[in-house]
């Protein structure tokens, strides 16, 4: 069985009222036919089991930023892949006439069931066969064009030195106070006592909607001597960010 999308995200733009459609390649790279049908959930950002969140799917219309009611594919009609081959799919996003702002989002499923092509010898013999259904999302963002307002806030950021044992750690979390998704992206350099660089590394990317709050954890393994050393975080509010938060966190290793 071999079953790939791509692309795996969509970002559609347009301006208030207007529906967007966007075009998909869902590959069957394995041995046998599937038949391809679709399912849309709500995309929703959820406290993992350790502490951190993740991004994760909701039933449809749980959330307020949900777009999944919005999305419609051109086939109705199941599509049968051949195997080795692929097909193109076409999705439209069509909102409803109150949607004037903002930003919605949801995943949308591609599910790849095999068709039975059963060419081999019957046997008296009992036979056990496994089926596996493959189920691959595409995450589609719909945004409305000159309404986004992407802004949020720092609801808390730490640092643990490293030890003989363990990584530098930095963990942040974001509350997202705008009406569209924010994707924060963040970078640290991290100086000597006199202010040289002597290393640097990117931070784990938290995607929150409007009203969500993101907390993640990002770790850096290099070694460094005993000293005192500045971590300079700078932040961007994108996918379009314009402005950075920069921030210093000072701190020792032993």
């Amino acid at each position: 069985m071999g079953f790939a999308v791509s692309p795996s995200n969509f970002r559609l733009t347009k301006k208030a009222g207007e529906a967007a459609s966007a075009k998909i390649r869902v590959y069957n790279k394995g041995s046998y036919p599937v038949s391809v049908s679709t399912e849309v959930t709500d995309m929703v950002t959820l406290k993992g089991a350790d502490g951190f969140t993740v991004r994760d799917e909701a039933p449809v219309g749980t959330t307020p930023h949900s777009c999944a009611k919005w999305i419609q594919l051109a086939q109705q009609e199941e599509t049968v892949i051949a195997a080795g081959e692929s097909a193109t799919l076409e999705f439209v996003v069509s909102p409803p006439p109150e949607i004037q702002a903002g930003g919605y989002g949801a995943y949308l499923f591609f599910i790849g069931k095999p068709v039975h092509t059963d060419t081999s010898e019957k046997s008296d013999k009992p036979e056990v066969r496994v089926i596996t259904i493959p189920r691959l999302g595409v995450s589609v963002i719909y945004e409305v064009e000159g309404t986004l307002r992407r802004s949020g806030d720092l609801v808390s950021l730490d640092l643990t030195p490293p030890t003989a044992t363990q990584p530098l750690k930095i963990r942040h979390g974001f509350k997202n106070t705008g009406n569209a998704e924010v994707v924060l992206a963040g970078s640290f350099h991290v100086l000597d006592p006199v202010g040289l660089l002597v290393g640097k590394g990117a931070l784990r990317t938290v995607k929150t909607f409007p009203g969500e709050t993101g907390l993640t954890e990002s770790t850096w393994n290099a070694t460094l001597p005993k000293g005192h050393y500045t971590a300079l975080i700078t932040f961007e509010l994108g996918p379009d960010a314009e402005t950075a938060v920069v921030k210093d966190l000072e701190f020792d290793v032993r």
